[in-house]
C-alpha cells in the first residue's frame, strides 16, 4: 500500500477519492465528532422529551429514531421542535454519494469531542452496506506525511451481524466513553482506532423485571482490539467494558473499564485473563510473582456522571469523571479527574450550548499529586497510547485544561464550534512523563470551526488553532494554522 501511494501524488489520490454510503437506521451510527448531533439529542433529554444514555459513543441510529417514534411533534415548542426535526433528517437520510477532502497547516494540539481529522492533509473514502441480519462499512483514508507513517489507512472500517437487540462485530471503531466536551480521559477518539472486536446494545430498553427496572434505559460495550507492532510490548492487547443507564430522567451514571493485556513475550492464558477481569494484577496478590512475571496487565477504571436541572425555566447540567490508574480492594484507586458544567442557550438566529469543563490528568490529584505514573506502566513502557497518541485525554498526563467551549447551530445552515483552553501541560517538567512536552509548558489555545453549505450538495468547513505557545518537537510539534475541509454530497 505504501509503494502504491510513492507512485501517486496526494493531490491525485486526494481527487480520486470517493466516499459512497448507503445510510439506514438499523446500519448507521452517530460516530463522535458530530457536535450538533449530539447537542440536539441531549437538549430533548435534558427537557424530557426524551430518555436515553447519551456518553458512550458512537450512538446507534436505531436508538435515536426510536426515541423519536415516541414524541408527539405537534406538542413540541419550537426549541425541542427544531432539535426534532435536526434528529429526523439524520435518521431518514438516503443514500448519498460523498467525497471529503481536508488540507491544512496544523495539527490540533489538545482534540476534543468535536475533532474529525488527525492529519494536516487528508481524504476519506467509504462504502456502507446492510440487511435485516447485518451490516458493513469499508473505509478507506489517505493522508500526507503522516506522523506513525501510515499514509493509507482503515480506520471506520467494520462489520457487525445483528443478534436481538445486540451488535456482534470487527473493526476499526472510534469512541468517547463519558460526558466530557474537551477531555475523557479513559477512551477518547484522540488516537486512531485499534483493530479488534465488540459487542454492544443497540437500544436502551430498561428491563422488564420490576427490581432490574429501576436501572432505567442501560447500554453496554465491550471490545479487544489489538494494538501496533512497534511499541515496547508488541501487540499487547487492548480490552474494555462500559455499562451506562439512567435511573432516572436527569441523571446519567457510567461505569468504565480498559487494560493492556498479553502482547509478545507476556502471559495470555485464559488463567491470567481471569486474573485481569477480577482485578488480581498487583504484584504480592495471590499468585502475582514479586517479578511481574506472570502480572496480566495494565488497567484504568473508574466512573462518570452527569446531572441535569432547570432553574428559572433554564437547563443546566453539572458531569464529571473520575478514572483509576490503579486498583486497591477491588476498586480503582489513584485517580485522575475531570469536572464540567454546561447550559443551552436558544435565540432567533442560533441553537447551541455553552461549557466549561477542567480536567487533571495528575495521578492522586485530589492530594499530594504523583507525577509520571497516570497512562504509565512499568510493564507496557509505551504506556496507555496507540502510535506515540494517548487513548484518553488528548493532554496525556500530569496536564491541567481549564476549556470553555461552545456548539452552535444557525438558523441559516451553518454551524459553528469553539473552544478556548488555559493549559499546563507535564507541569513536573520530566521528560521521561508527557509525550506532548518533553519540558512543563503553559499555554493557550483557541480553536474553531465553522461549516456551512455553499449548494445544496457541497458543504465547506474553515478550521483555525491559535496557540500561545507551541509544544513538541520535530514532526510532533503542534502550533498555529488554518485549514479547510470540503464535502460533496450527490
Amino acid at each position: 500500500m505504501t509503494s502504491l501511494f510513492n507512485q501517486l501524488s496526494f493531490r491525485t489520490v486526494l481527487f480520486l477519492s470517493i466516499s459512497i454510503q448507503a445510510l439506514s437506521v438499523n446500519a448507521d451510527t452517530v460516530a463522535p465528532g458530530d457536535t450538533i448531533a449530539r447537542h440536539h439529542l441531549q437538549y430533548l433529554s435534558d427537557s424530557g422529551t426524551i430518555n436515553v444514555p447519551l456518553t458512550t459513543w458512537p450512538i446507534s441510529s436505531e436508538e435515536i429514531a426510536g426515541a423519536l417514534e415516541q414524541i408527539r411533534p405537534d406538542l413540541l415548542n419550537p426549541a425541542n421542535a427544531s432539535s426534532y426535526r435536526f434528529l429526523q433528517s439524520i435518521v431518514n437520510a438516503k443514500p448519498t454519494l460523498k467525497l471529503e477532502l481536508h488540507s491544512g497547516t496544523y495539527r490540533e494540539a489538545l482534540s476534543a469531542f468535536s475533532s474529525t481529522t488527525r492529519e494536516e492533509n487528508e481524504a476519506r473514502a467509504s462504502i456502507k452496506l446492510q440487511n435485516s441480519r447485518a451490516s458493513g462499512t469499508f473505509s478507506i483514508s489517505v493522508v500526507d506525511a503522516p506522523l506513525d507513517g501510515k499514509h493509507i489507512r482503515l480506520d471506520g472500517t467494520q462489520m457487525s451481524a445483528h443478534l436481538g437487540n445486540w451488535d456482534l462485530g470487527a473493526g476499526w471503531v472510534d469512541r468517547w466513553w463519558g460526558p466530557g466536551w474537551q477531555s475523557s480521559l479513559i477512551l477518547s477518539h484522540n488516537a486512531r482506532p485499534s483493530p479488534g472486536v465488540f459487542i454492544r446494545r443497540v437500544t436502551s430498553q430498561p428491563f422488564s423485571a420490576p427490581i432490574l427496572k429501576a436501572i432505567g434505559p442501560w447500554k453496554f460495550e465491550a471490545f479487544a482490539n489489538q494494538l501496533e507492532s512497534d511499541r515496547f510490548i508488541p501487540h499487547a492487547k487492548l480490552l474494555g467494558a462500559r455499562f451506562s443507564f439512567k435511573p432516572i430522567p436527569a441523571l446519567e451514571i457510567g461505569l468504565s473499564r480498559t487494560a493492556q493485556w498479553g502482547g509478545e513475550g507476556r502471559p495470555q492464558s485464559l488463567a491470567t485473563l481471569g486474573n485481569l477481569i477480577l482485578g488480581n494484577d498487583n504484584r504480592g496478590d495471590s499468585g502475582i510473582d514479586a517479578d511481574a512475571s506472570n502480572e496480566p496487565g495494565n488497567q484504568l477504571g473508574g466512573i462518570d456522571w452527569r446531572y441535569s436541572f432547570s432553574a428559572y425555566e433554564q437547563p443546566f447540567a453539572f458531569y464529571g469523571q473520575l478514572i483509576g490508574e490503579d486498583e486497591a480492594g477491588g476498586l480503582p484507586s489513584r485517580e485522575i479527574g475531570m469536572i464540567g458544567f454546561e447550559v443551552p442557550v436558544i435565540t432567533e438566529w442560533q441553537h447551541g450550548r455553552f461549557f466549561l469543563e477542567f480536567s487533571d490528568t495528575t495521578m492522586r490529584f485530589l492530594r499530594d499529586g504523583i507525577a509520571n505514573s497516570a497512562y504509565q506502566h512499568s510493564i507496557y513502557k509505551s504506556g496507555y497510547r496507540h502510535y506515540g497518541q494517548p487513548i484518553g485525554s488528548s493532554s496525556d498526563n500530569d496536564s491541567r485544561m481549564l476549556t470553555l467551549g461552545g456548539h452552535h447551530a444557525l438558523t441559516n445552515g451553518h454551524s459553528l464550534n469553539w473552544r478556548a483552553t488555559s493549559a499546563t501541560i507535564n507541569w513536573d517538567g520530566d521528560p521521561a512523563g508527557n509525550l506532548l512536552g518533553p519540558n512543563r509548558i503553559e499555554t493557550y489555545l483557541a480553536n474553531f470551526e465553522y461549516q456551512f453549505p455553499i449548494s445544496d450538495n457541497t458543504h465547506f468547513q474553515f478550521t483555525g488553532q491559535f496557540m500561545g505557545k507551541p509544544f513538541g518537537e520535530g514532526r510532533h510539534i503542534r502550533d498555529s494554522g488554518i485549514g479547510s475541509s470540503l464535502k460533496f454530497v450527490f
